[in-house]
């Protein structure tokens, strides 16, 4: 069975498209400097509905991402440990992997975007009683740490940013 010339360039097209879907992540390629990339605590608050006497605390914490990167990116996720005081407050993470990319934070280039993870809850402990009790009375006394990573996003680049910051 021959050929004909009509077939050879149909299986040609299909070939060309099959290697351009299986090449398209290296083709596309987009280098993220992760020097250029930052992440940085910004601020810690107690939530307002966070009473006296109460046996769980609820935190606002807002993270400020930096981007000196000449190309637009965005985050999908910010993992981090929290402590207070250097008391572990456990770990926690704050998502967008369920957002498609339009409706992610975007980190133009040389700007800075504050993104605020409100679902962190410290429960009343014996080993956290004395640190629950200085959040609960004076937060702006604590000298708050976090470590983790961000994960940053461009178009088809996936990379992790390891971080750690203090604030005061």
């Amino acid at each position: 069975m021959i050929i004909g010339p009509r077939r050879v360039v149909l299986i040609g097209a299909i070939a060309a498209v099959a290697l351009a879907i299986i090449f398209y992540p290296l083709i596309v390629y987009t280098p993220i400097d992760l020097d250029k990339v930052g992440t940085e605590l910004d601020k810690v608050e107690l939530q307002p509905d966070s009473s006296q006497g109460a046996q769980s605390l609820n935190l606002i914490l807002t993270f400020m991402i930096i981007n000196n990167n000449p190309i637009t990116l965005t985050t999908s996720q910010v993992n981090y440990e929290l402590m207070a005081d250097g008391v572990n407050l456990g770990t926690y993470t704050l998502s967008y992997e369920d957002i498609p990319l339009n409706g992610r934070p975007v980190l133009f280039s040389g700007t800075r975007v504050s993104v605020t993870d409100s679902a962190v809850t410290i429960d009343n402990s014996d080993a956290k009683a004395q640190i629950f009790n200085k959040i609960q009375n004076n937060i702006s006394d604590i000298k708050w740490r976090v470590t983790g990573s961000a994960t940053i996003e461009s178009g088809t680049t996936q990379v992790t940013k390891d971080f750690s910051d203090t604030l005061p």
